[in-house]
C-alpha cells in the first residue's frame, strides 16, 4: 500500500517552535475612518469598517493602511460592475489574503486572535481542531 512520505514519530515534539503575533481583537487605531466617504457605496462603507475593526488591524502599520486605501477603489469597482470583473476580485482576494482575511491565512501568518468573550473568532475552533 502506497502511502504518503515518512511516517510520524511514536512521540513527535516539535523543537523548532515559530512565535506568534497575539492579537486582542480590539481592532485599530492607526486605520481611519473611511476617507472621502461619501464617493463610496454602502457596501463598501461595510468592507472598510470590518477591517477597520478587524482582530488583525491592531497589527497593521502605516503601509497596511495604504494598501487598504488602494484596495477601497477595486472593492467599489467590483460592487459598482456587480461582479462582473472577475480579475478585480482575484486580485481583491489575494491582497486580503496578505492582510489575513482567513483563518487559515492567519494562521499562516501567525496571528493569534485572544478575544475573550461569548464570540467566537473561528481562530479558536480550528486551533483545536488541529492541535
Amino acid at each position: 500500500m502506497a502511502g504518503r512520505g515518512v511516517p510520524p514519530k511514536d512521540n513527535p515534539v516539535r523543537r523548532n517552535r515559530h512565535p506568534e503575533a497575539p492579537l486582542t481583537g480590539d481592532g485599530s487605531s492607526i486605520v481611519p475612518e473611511l476617507p472621502h466617504s461619501e464617493r463610496y457605496l454602502p457596501e463598501v462603507h461595510e468592507w472598510w469598517e470590518t477591517w477597520r475593526q478587524s482582530p488583525q488591524a491592531e497589527a497593521f502599520l502605516p503601509t497596511d493602511v495604504q494598501r487598504l486605501k488602494t484596495l477601497v477603489l477595486l472593492v467599489q469597482r467590483i460592487y459598482e460592475m456587480e461582479g462582473a470583473d472577475l480579475k478585480a476580485y482575484a486580485e481583491l482576494r489575494q491582497q486580503e489574503s496578505l492582510l489575513g482575511a482567513t483563518v487559515l491565512d492567519r494562521q499562516r501568518l501567525r496571528m493569534k486572535v485572544t478575544k475573550e468573550g461569548p464570540s467566537s473568532t473561528g481562530d479558536d475552533v480550528l486551533n483545536e481542531l488541529l492541535g
